[in-house]
């Protein structure tokens, strides 16, 4: 009887699982890339993506196979803003499609999702709702905008509550192509 106790334990003590709950944004880029079709059009596009790190671990038993941070974001957003080098902000410049549009690019070394919102509002809006969009591990996709201004972003600048993240945009423009499209 002493042993089959002792198995039993053995078996739920490997079976606790780490879980995951929430992530942080600590890290926010943005970058200028080329499509195909943009040199046509009078568009142009811009990449965003964040860096994460999970947090509040809680240890579960049978908990593994359950995406991290599903529960979406630690802290909500106040803004995200895109200023120009002369401290202008033009975030309000930036346009996107509907929250339905993602989709697969290539920069020929590897391929990346993307996501868009209608404007980087929404994008605020998206991530602190805890939309499908702003949850587990979609918050790493590359959220896809396009301006038809003139005016060159030189920083972004994602603010917290406490604290900020701010980062010089790229705009050395890459090429990238566009995989696939979808609405779901």
């Amino acid at each position: 009887m002493k042993k089959i106790v002792c198995l039993l334990v053995a078996i739920a003590f490997f079976s606790c699982d780490r879980q995951y709950d929430n992530f942080k944004i600590t890290g926010i880029n943005m970058h200028t890339v080329t499509f195909n079709d943009s040199i046509r059009s009078k568009k142009r596009y811009f990449l965003i993506d964040f860096t994460t790190v999970l947090c509040h671990p809680k240890t579960t038993l049978f908990g593994g196979g359950v995406e991290p941070g599903l529960k979406g974001i630690d802290e909500n957003i106040k803004s995200i803003d895109i200023y120009t080098r002369n401290g202008k902000t033009i975030s309000s410049h930036f346009k996107g499609w509907n929250s339905n549009l993602e989709g697969t690019i290539s920069d020929g070394r590897g391929d990346y999702s993307y996501l868009s919102s209608s404007n980087i509002a929404e994008l605020v809006k998206s991530i602190n709702d805890r939309d499908r969009q702003g949850i587990g591990e979609r918050i790493k996709f590359r959220r896809l905008f396009y301006t038809n201004s003139e005016e060159t972003p030189y920083k972004i600048v994602i603010r917290f509550e406490n604290r900020e993240i701010t980062a010089k945009v790229i705009n050395d423009e890459e090429d990238y192509k566009v995989i696939s499209t979808a609405h779901p």
